[in-house]
C-alpha cells in the first residue's frame, strides 16, 4: 500500500523533463517579453487601425478581444494568449501527453514500468500526475513574466484578474494532459499518437473559430475543449466561466477513466 502512494513513476517523470521544463519556461518569458514588450511601438498604429474598422472582421473570431486590439489588455490577450498559450504551448504539451504511455510500448520498457508494485491504472494515474507541476511551473513563470514586463513598461494591467487568466487555463491544459494520455494507451506508437492528438486539437481550434462565424454553427463548438476557455473575460474583466471550467474538469475526468480501464484490459506485447 505504501508504494502506492510514493508515486515514483510520477517523481520519474517530473524528473525526465526538469530541462524540458526549464526551457519551455525559459521560451515563454522570451516570449512575453517579445510580444508584450513592442506593444509601446504599436500602440499608435493599433489605434488608428482600430478607428479605421481594420479589426472589425475578425471579431466574430476573436469576440471583443478583437475590437480591443489597441489597448495592452486586449493585445496581450490576441497576440499572447489566444496564439500561443492556447495554440502553440497545446501543441507542445499535446506531443508531451500523447506519448506517455506510448513511448513506453513502442521502446519495450513497459515491462520495466508494469514491474512496480502498483497496478496498470496506478500507472496512468501516476503519468496524469507527473505531468502537472510540469505545467504548473512554466504557466507560474510565464505570468510573472507578464507582471515583470507590464511594470517595466509602465502599462496598466489588473494582477489579480492575471492570476484568475492563469488559473482558469490550468483546467484546459490539464484536460489536454487527460485525453493526450487516453489517446497514448489506445494508440502504441509515440509519434502517431502524438500527431493524431496534434491534428485533434487543429481541428477542435478550427470547430471553435467555425462556431463563432454564425450563430448556425454555434452548436460545433461544443466538441471543442477551445469553446470552454475564455481568457479574454478573466484578463479584462477577473470572469470565470464556471460551466467551462466543469466541462473541463469532468472531461479530465472521464478521459482518465477511460483511459485506466482501457489500460487494465489492453494486451501488450513486451
Amino acid at each position: 500500500m505504501n508504494d502506492i502512494f510514493r508515486f515514483r513513476i510520477a517523481m520519474q517523470i517530473i524528473k525526465d523533463y526538469k530541462k524540458t521544463t526549464i526551457i519551455l519556461s525559459i521560451l515563454f518569458m522570451i516570449l512575453v517579453a517579445m510580444y508584450a514588450g513592442m506593444y509601446p511601438s504599436f500602440k499608435e498604429s493599433l489605434e488608428e487601425m482600430t478607428s479605421s474598422g481594420v479589426f472589425d472582421d475578425f471579431t466574430q473570431f476573436f469576440g471583443p478581444a478583437a475590437s480591443d486590439m489597441a489597448t495592452y489588455i486586449g493585445f496581450v490577450n490576441l497576440e499572447l494568449y489566444q496564439i500561443f498559450w492556447i495554440v502553440i504551448l497545446g501543441i507542445l504539451l499535446d506531443f508531451i501527453a500523447a506519448s506517455q504511455i506510448s513511448k513506453e510500448i513502442e521502446g519495450k520498457t513497459i515491462d520495466i514500468l508494469m514491474s512496480n508494485p502498483v497496478s496498470r491504472k496506478q500507472i496512468v494515474f501516476e503519468k496524469f500526475i507527473g505531468l502537472i507541476p510540469f505545467m504548473l511551473i512554466i504557466n507560474v513563470a510565464t505570468m510573472f513574466s507578464v507582471m515583470g514586463i507590464t511594470v517595466a513598461i509602465v502599462e496598466n494591467l489588473n494582477f489579480g484578474y492575471l492570476f484568475i487568466t492563469h488559473l482558469v487555463s490550468i483546467p484546459y491544459v490539464l484536460a489536454i494532459f487527460a485525453i493526450g494520455i487516453l489517446i497514448s494507451v489506445i494508440i502504441d506508437e509515440k509519434m502517431k499518437a502524438s500527431i493524431f492528438f496534434i491534428g485533434t486539437l487543429m481541428g477542435m481550434y478550427v470547430i471553435d473559430m467555425v462556431s463563432k462565424t454564425s450563430t448556425d454553427y454555434e452548436w460545433i463548438g461544443y466538441a471543442s475543449i477551445i469553446h470552454y476557455i475564455d481568457l479574454y473575460d478573466a484578463l479584462k474583466f477577473g470572469k470565470v466561466d464556471v460551466s467551462g471550467v466543469f466541462v473541463l474538469f469532468s472531461v479530465i475526468v472521464i478521459c482518465l477513466i477511460i483511459a485506466m480501464i482501457y489500460f487494465e484490459h489492453k494486451d501488450i506485447t513486451v
